[in-house]
């Protein structure tokens, strides 16, 4: 009997932290959608970045770097970002400092795989 008391104290501990620490996340994610206003720059859980232009209750509508408007509900929210459009350029401006890519590169797989038995074959 003592045995089993020990048994369900050592399952039930984990378990009441793993929920204890899930609420947690949970309740500041309600704070964070609560505290989200017109003009503020998010991402969604889905990965889809915009700006807040309009609140209407739950929902809200997202524009994006184009102009076009999404609505979305405001749960669907998963954080505040920076500005999306100086990350975008930012991302670009890296890009085009990179090297060139060379033909060697481009070449599949495949292709890399056949020159190599095709070297193997000849010696």
């Amino acid at each position: 009997m003592f045995l089993l008391i020990i048994m369900l104290v050592v399952m039930a501990v984990p378990m009441f932290l793993m929920s204890r620490g899930q609420r947690k996340r949970v309740q500041q994610h309600q704070e964070l959608v609560r505290s989200l206003g017109v003009g503020d720059e998010v991402r969604t859980h889905s990965g889809f970045y915009g700006m807040i232009v309009e609140e209407e209750g739950d929902t809200v509508i997202l524009e994006t770097e184009d102009g076009s408007q999404l609505k979305w509900n405001r749960n669907a929210i998963a954080e505040r970002t920076e500005s999306f459009g100086e990350s975008a350029n930012e991302q670009s401006a890296a890009g085009s400092n990179e090297a060139s890519v060379s033909d060697a590169d481009l070449r599949s797989d495949a292709e890399k795989s056949s020159d190599f038995l095709a070297d193997d074959t000849k010696n």
